[in-house]
């Protein structure tokens, strides 16, 4: 088992163009096929070229099958319909994604209750979000991913990363030769978006070139009742988001290494800030991105058994808040001054053109020792510097807020041992890490001499982790692991955002302790069923230091405040009934409480909210779905896919309840998706269409932040391969 735990490597962006990874079980280690796979993970192993099909269900079992709590999803099931990443991981068991919007909106995923930022994103392996998360995993098209892993406690090694409410890696599909595939999606409310690959692929020479990139708009300008003023209103009518990309890349094999690839990347977005408690018709966010990523990767490197991989990525980042406006406007449409200095939100007019760079290593070393153990180095180092600027508000303000520029250090490094006992019937996995941090960050506050003061922070800090897994019968497995980890603050936290968050100079990185407890029964031909799989999981985390936004009268600011426990389980069945039925089901019930017993600052003042639920987060949810396939309909190579899926979420409040007579909730909501896809020419055209809020309720995420009623969503793709 051991020799699955691999780099799944690859930058930033490569998903454009699909230069992928190999598989985790290409990289296994050598031994003889037969020994390798079980029978049962042969039965659903499946190579159609022909048919524009790959599906190895081998890799996907080997790690539900691991000592790490995981969840796995096969994207390829959503690769004919027009749907998000984000869509999609609110299916899965103890993840819950909150929206403010439509597509371009901030969303927030949470693994167990933890979210955001303690949730850390990968694709392949490799940190996915600019530098400020402006690039997130919503922009990433389903039909350019393979999978997506899902980790709900410790992280593995091979990541490097610093999360403490899990991660997600998005394995993005291997365009091995020469493709060509295309997807044009539109739905309600003006949402468009295409998706394009160009592959080529020279045998002799074992070169692959490719070009592709990717288009998102939607106007977003659904009617919404106005959560401020009863009986009112409101037309989201500045919620336009619009984002393209574009990207070229390459590998060359058997040169040196055995792979080096390249890559360039350039992304541009822009999102209107739609007003909610007040009416906003000009505040807009720029974004442009470059992104250069270079890889190497060679086996038995130096000696037998070691497996090397490194990765370099530059990423260069352009922020732009524009926010100029000398009138402002009610929601009726009268006119009025705007406040302050002038502009819609702030009371100082902006238009800002922040610098955000980064220079990011990424080494893992795997040495395997025998078919039963190995070590495996992981070294992940992340330099970023800020640099704001603003003409506009510096006048306005009368000093250069470009003064206030900064820099940071991250480090993070794990050794592990990975290990397999008994023919793999138990598998153990035990890893230390090193957090280093060290930050150079101007204050932005003036002193007496109107100098800005440099403020430097360093430090380090040790975690660990240990996890096992036990097989006393086949197709059964009981899981434990535990870690004690840290997350260091990221960009934004420590430097501020140059405009209404003001830097942190004396921020320390958050720490927790984690437990998950598991039982995992994945059976192929249980009881005339094809496929069976049963899974439950029992967790226990507690943070400290946690790290949150305070807000002020003048500007905000992150500092570490709190301490909260959570705890809860998570149970979930999937099934295929029949060859042509799938069913699923899973339910999480999880509670969030605060544990600081007193204020801070005070050793003695009782803090009233101690013990109580963390508002904002619900306690239980719910999903509930199934396929049917009917194959030949029309057409000898043509199959219809129908899906319904239903969401539910209990109610839970969105303040402290501090007395049993409060009434600040959110109500508890269900909501339904249908649809069907109907493919033909062996899978290369695709054509699905979808119904999402079947039934047109009241849905919020968050709390004053109504989504969208009933929308209509219609997707087509070509594929083409030789």
């Amino acid at each position: 088992m051991w020799c699955q735990v691999v780099v799944l490597k690859r930058i930033i962006f490569v998903a454009l163009i699909g230069f992928s990874a190999h598989s985790i079980a290409d990289k296994a280690n050598p031994r003889d096929e037969g020994e390798e796979k079980s029978t049962r993970q042969i039965q659903e192993e499946k190579q159609n070229l022909g048919d524009l099909t790959v599906e190895d269900r081998s890799v996907e079992m080997e790690l539900l099958h691991s000592s790490m709590p995981v969840s796995v999803i096969d994207a390829e099931r959503f690769h004919g319909r027009n749907i998000s990443l984000n869509e999609v991981l609110k299916r899965v068991a103890g993840v819950r994604l909150s929206q403010e919007g439509g597509l371009g909106s901030r969303a927030t995923l949470a693994i167990h209750g933890l979210e955001g930022k303690r949730v850390k994103i990968f694709i392949d392996g490799n940190p996915l979000n600019a530098p400020d998360g402006t690039l997130g995993i919503n922009d990433i098209p389903i039909q350019l991913v393979e999978r997506i892993e899902i980790y709900k406690g410790v992280v593995p090694a091979r990541f490097g990363g610093d999360a403490l409410g899990g991660a997600v890696n998005v394995v993005t599909r291997d365009f091995h030769g020469s493709w060509v595939d295309a997807t044009l999606s539109t739905g309600s409310y003006d949402t468009q978006r295409f998706t394009g690959i160009l592959t080529k692929y020279w045998e002799e020479e074992k070169v692959e070139v490719g070009i592709g990139g990717f288009y998102n708009h939607a106007a977003n300008d659904y009617i919404m009742n106005s959560p401020y003023t009863e009986g009112l209103k409101i037309r989201r009518d500045h919620d336009e988001y619009e984002s393209y990309i574009y990207a070229f890349a390459g590998k060359v094999e058997d040169r040196w290494f055995d792979e080096i690839g390249w890559e360039l990347v350039h992304f541009e977005s822009t999102q209107e800030i739609q007003g909610i408690q007040q009416n906003i018709q000009e505040a807009e966010n720029r974004s442009d991105f470059n992104f250069l990523g270079l890889s190497f990767e060679k086996a038995d490197m130096f000696v037998d058994g070691l497996q090397f991989d490194y990765d370099y990525g530059r990423p260069e980042l352009n922020l732009h808040y524009v926010d100029k406006a000398t009138t402002c406007y009610n929601f009726d449409g009268s006119e009025r001054p705007c406040p302050g200095l002038g502009g819609e939100i702030t009371g100082v007019p902006h238009d800002s053109s922040d610098e955000q760079n980064e220079n990011r290593h990424d080494l893992n070393l795997n040495y395997t020792i025998n078919r039963d153990h190995a070590v495996n180095f992981h070294w992940n180092y992340l330099f970023s510097e800020y640099k704001p600027s603003d003409d506009v508000a510096s006048a306005a303000l009368g000093y250069d807020i470009g003064d206030f520029p900064s820099e940071k250090t991250n480090q993070v490094s794990t050794l592990s041992l990975e290990s397999s006992f008994l023919d793999d019937t138990v598998v153990t996995d035990v890893g230390l890490k090193q957090y280093d941090y060290d930050y150079s960050i101007t204050a932005q506050e003036r002193s007496l001499s109107g100098t800005p003061q440099q403020t430097s922070n360093d430090g380090s800090e040790n975690g660990y982790y240990v996890s096992a897994r036990y097989s006393p019968m086949p197709d059964l497995y009981l899981k434990a692991s535990y870690e004690h980890a840290y997350r260091l603050p990221d960009t934004t936290e420590a430097f501020g955002d140059g405009v209404s968050i003001i830097s942190s100079p004396d921020i320390m990185p958050e720490e927790g302790d984690n437990l998950n407890l598991g039982i995992l029964f994945d059976r192929f031909d249980f009881f005339g069923m094809p496929w069976l799989k049963v899974e439950a999981n029992y967790f226990h985390r507690d943070i400290s230091n946690m790290i949150k936004l305070v807000p002020s009268n003048r500007a905000s600011q992150y500092v570490n405040l709190g301490e909260i426990e959570v705890e809860g389980y998570e149970f979930e069945v999937k099934a295929d009934i029949t060859d042509q039925w799938y069913l699923y089901f899973n339910f999480t019930d999880q509670e969030l409480t605060d544990q600081q017993k007193y204020l801070i600052g005070t050793n003695s003042t009782p803090n009233p909210t101690y013990g109580l639920d963390v508002p904002n987060v619900p306690n239980q949810y719910a999903n509930l779905g199934f396929e049917y396939k009917l194959l030949g309909l029309l057409r000898d190579d043509a199959m219809l896919k129908l899906f319904w899926e239903t969401n539910w979420v209990d109610e839970y409040y969105y303040g402290w309840k501090l007395s049993r007579f409060q009434d600040r909730k959110i109500d508890a909501q269900t909501s339904h998706t249908a649809g069907f896809e109907y493919s033909f020419q062996n899978d290369e055209i695709i054509l699905g269409f979808e119904v999402r809020n079947l039934t047109d309720e009241e849905i919020t995420d968050v709390f004053n932040y109504p989504l969208m009623g009933r929308t209509y969503n219609l997707n087509l793709r070509y594929t083409w391969f030789q």
